[in-house]
């Protein structure tokens, strides 16, 4: 099975996993400013994260919210052979067929949220032609992404090549078929759903709110990467781009939860695709699996 299902309220969340994989050296490489004793003493506590050999085992969602006014998809993975993600993922993105096993056709979904630009998270928002050439893979969806991270990955195109590779195979092919729309903050997309500005693990990092009968949710991306930052809010991963900034939306995120007790959350990377945010035995927040 390649697909879970939430439900808050009237709305239906179905977390889609795109892939499993070891990345190469060890997890302190992933979080090189986390303390290394804390990392491994936090094995036992999320062992979904570690691989046998002490590296960051990476699962990669997206997420799939049908709410009563139309269908959503979170972040669209790794991507197909031809994108970039591929290639240091070490196998293409099974966003696709966990679609067509949630029975979810591309063209039956009308936005897309990219929660930023790194390319485990848009690498699927193309397909390629027999002439190689990208095109939209969901034809009808609205793609919404926050100009701060827009504007960001233009400037980064412009020194760097793999960089310029995202651009013009990710996100051009969007703009020219008219399918990418930035945001300049919080946007409101639907009854009980939100698009939320969370910056600081890049520039315009969204997350998407969810509220309905009562019961809340939070796709939260990659606010945290690894349950040890739930604890420890501070402790950056290692690709937050604006450290401090991640560090304070990671506490923001951790107050709403703390104050809205049952509140689910869905994570990008952890092992588990759905969990809560409760009292761990140090008294500290800990990460709770549902």
């Amino acid at each position: 099975m390649l697909a879970t299902t939430l439900t808050v309220g009237h709305i239906e969340v179905l977390a889609l996993l795109d892939g499993v994989r070891d990345l190469q050296g060890p997890i302190t490489d992933s979080f090189p400013d986390v303390p290394p004793e804390a990392l491994e003493s936090f094995r036992d506590r999320a062992p979904g994260v570690y691989g046998e050999t002490g590296v960051w085992r990476l699962h990669v969602r997206a997420w799939l919210v049908r709410h009563p006014g139309g269908v959503v998809l979170v972040d669209t993975g790794v991507g197909r052979p031809g994108a970039p993600g591929p290639e240091w993922f070490g196998a293409p993105g099974r966003l696709f067929d966990a679609l067509r096993e949630a029975g979810t056709p591309p063209d039956s979904i009308d936005t897309v949220v990219l929660s930023h630009v790194h390319d485990d998270h848009i690498g699927g928002t193309v397909a390629f032609g027999d002439d190689g050439e990208p095109v939209p893979a969901f034809p009808r969806a609205t793609h919404l992404l926050q100009r701060a991270d827009r504007e960001w990955q233009t400037e980064l195109a412009r020194t760097d090549d793999e960089d310029r590779v995202i651009d013009s195979l990710l996100l051009e092919p969007l703009e020219r078929a008219g399918q990418l729309t930035v945001l300049d903050g919080d946007h409101v997309l639907a009854d009980g759903v939100e698009v939320r500005h969370a910056p600081g693990h890049t520039p315009g990092h969204q997350i998407v709110r969810l509220r309905s009968r009562g019961e809340r949710a939070i796709i939260t991306a990659d606010v945290f990467n690894h349950p040890i930052q739930i604890p420890h809010p501070d402790w950056p991963s290692g690709t937050d781009t604006i450290p401090a900034r991640a560090a304070a939306t990671r506490r923001a995120v951790l107050a709403e939860l703390l104050s809205h007790p049952g509140t689910t959350i869905a994570p990008t990377h952890f092992a588990e695709a759905f969990g809560r945010v409760g009292a761990g035995d140090d008294g500290l927040a800990a990460w709770q699996s549902i």
